[in-house]
């Protein structure tokens, strides 16, 4: 049986694959699939490889469309109709027209388009094997036909609810299909979105646990007490300042503004290019540094005596590159099992720590909100977010927000980090 648990990144699973997955699928005659140019089916990989799918989606929370398409898979890319699996050109140009919008027009960032493009293509295979046909679009299009296709659709995730596991997971993929149907009609192609009332159907509408929770004050104290700079600074980069595992490893010098000029406020902070992060037009293009910052003085200085040193705050062991979501989360892996740290019968992620600041930030958000609807009412606006959008530069902004943050920072995390940096 395969040492799941001893590979060390997405190229051994990807090696794995290619070694053995596709032998596998070649010599299986039930499977009439050209694995040259298809995946397989997600029920068939679970029956023959369920520690394959499990480790994927513990270690690294990836589904295996999402694998797939991180290590680019499958070793021949055919056109979009052998992309989707699906012989209806039309509905293949409804989902590429959906997903061009989200990029182009919405401003969505490739992690969030991948994630969403991956969920429609396990769909959209799904519904043609339950169904029979690759046409998703031609029942939207008939009245008559609505009982039938909403029937079509609800078993369609009759089968995806065996395999998707978690209720945030199930959620995900109704919201990704409940949104292409809606962009569907809203472009003429459809009088109707079977997907409309999914949730309730399948009682789905209730708030899932989500994956991975927020790591405790002790937690971070423990990990923090067994943790070398590198993984100490990691650790500030996610719980202390809120950056999300890909922002944190790739960390820059360029972002960070440690003495900002005096019409930029008091706060240091990181600063994105635009559109750089997630949800790129919804996502504020900096992040306050409220705690931490004469360890990132320090860790510049250091690493400025590195010969080959490109500026990145966590380089890999090539020193021009920075590490990889993956090596973060073996870091996190292995401190936890050095400090003994387990959440939820499993060890730390890098996620959990961003989640912790995140949690601080959900409790303060009343506070800010408030602040910003203070100043809505005094330029005669009833809609603070409006507000705090159009009217608002991003140094007020920061600075209200670091000022609602600042108290409960130092109170939840400055005491456990300062003293250990």
């Amino acid at each position: 049986m395969p040492a799941y648990a001893h590979f060390d990144d997405l190229t051994d699973y990807e090696r794995f694959y290619r070694e053995v997955i596709l032998p596998a699928i070649r010599a299986d005659p039930d499977m009439e699939i050209d694995p040259a140019r298809e995946t397989p089916t997600y029920a068939w990989l679970k029956s023959n490889y369920s520690g394959f799918v499990e480790r994927l989606r513990r270690e690294y929370d990836l589904s295996p469309g999402q694998f797939y398409d991180a290590v680019g898979l499958p070793p021949e890319s055919g056109v979009d109709n052998d992309e989707w699996g699906l012989d209806h050109e039309p509905t293949v140009r409804a989902l590429e027209d959906y997903l061009e919008e989200l990029e182009r027009d919405r401003g969505r960032a490739d992690t969030t388009v991948a994630p969403r493009r991956s969920r429609l293509k396990t769909y959209a295979s799904t519904y043609r094997g339950v169904n029979g046909t690759g046409d998703l679009l031609s029942p939207l299009l008939d009245e008559t036909a609505k009982p039938d296709e909403i029937a079509r659709v609800r078993d369609t995730f009759r089968v995806l609810d065996d395999h998707l596991g978690t209720l945030a997971s199930k959620k995900k993929y109704v919201s990704a299909v409940r949104n292409w149907y809606t962009f569907v009609v809203e472009m003429g192609r459809g009088l109707y979105n079977p997907a409309e009332n999914l949730l309730n159907r399948f009682g789905w509408d209730e708030d899932p646990k989500y994956d991975h929770p927020a790591l405790s004050r002790d937690d971070l104290a423990a990990l923090l007490d067994v943790a070398d700079a590198d993984e100490r600074f990691l650790l500030l980069a996610l719980a202390g300042w809120g950056l999300r595992p890909v922002e944190a490893c790739e960390l820059h010098l360029e972002q960070l503004v440690l003495d900002p000029e005096p019409d930029e406020g008091s706060v240091p902070y990181v600063e994105f290019a635009a559109g750089e992060r997630k949800n790129a037009r919804r996502t504020r293009n900096t992040v306050e540094l409220l705690v931490g910052t004469d360890t990132v003085r320090r860790r510049v200085d250091d690493l400025a005596d590195r010969d080959g040193w490109t500026g990145y705050l966590l380089p890999g062991q090539s020193i021009d590159r920075p590490i990889s979501t993956a090596t973060a989360r073996r870091w996190l892996r292995d401190l936890g099992t050095r400090a003994g740290v387990e959440i939820d019968g499993s060890h730390p992620l890098p996620k959990m720590g961003r989640r912790t600041w995140y949690r601080l930030y959900r409790q303060q958000r009343p506070s800010i909100e408030a602040g910003t609807a203070a100043v809505a009412a005094a330029q005669g606006s009833r809609d603070a977010a409006v507000s705090e959008r159009n009217y608002l530069d991003e140094r007020t902004r920061r600075e209200a927000r670091a000022e609602a943050m600042r108290e409960l920072v130092r109170e939840e995390l400055a005491a456990v980090f300062e003293p250990r940096l």
